[in-house]
């Protein structure tokens, strides 16, 4: 038990499951009142408004997590690349309303789910965000703090 605790971790796998179950529960609570079917996870940017390593890590794990509550369907993350590149659109937090219908039309999806990561100094702060593709408005928001580790701090910085 000791060698356990001395060789451990700060944050495995299971951590960011467990971080990214509890975002994609809240945001679809909060959304519950919509008529949603299809959802794009868009990978998430950090304040520079880029995508780091972590940004597509956590993308992929909140589209794993929606991709598990039936009867909601994702959107392949390929699909939504190629999608972005058609409209000459990169990955981010901020589109405009006619960016976001015409992302979820390329979609056929009736909500996006975008997101940022915040380096605090102390922790790293989650902010996902689903927005309605056809009014364009937020209808959900979550948020989560992950540990500041070595590893999730690298990750942060590698694009």
């Amino acid at each position: 038990d000791y060698w356990s605790k001395v060789f451990s971790t700060q944050a495995d796998s299971e951590y960011y499951q467990e971080k990214t179950r509890d975002l994609v529960a809240e945001a679809l609570w909060k959304a519950k009142e919509y008529d949603i079917n299809k959802v794009g996870v868009i990978d998430f940017v950090d304040e520079g408004g880029k995508v780091s390593v972590l940004g597509e890590y956590m993308a992929a794990r909140v589209t794993a997590e929606v991709a598990n509550k039936r009867p909601l369907r994702v959107a392949q993350q390929g699909e939504i690349k190629d999608l972005l590149a058609k409209l000459a659109l990169q990955p981010s937090q901020l589109y405009s309303k006619n960016d976001i219908k015409k992302i979820g039309e390329g979609l056929g999806s009736q909500a996006l789910m975008t997101g940022k990561l915040t380096d605090l100094g102390t922790n790293i702060d989650v902010l996902v965000t689903m927005i309605d593709v056809a009014s364009g408005e937020v209808i959900a928001s979550a948020t989560a703090s992950l540990t500041r580790t070595k590893f999730a701090v690298e990750m942060l910085r590698h694009y």
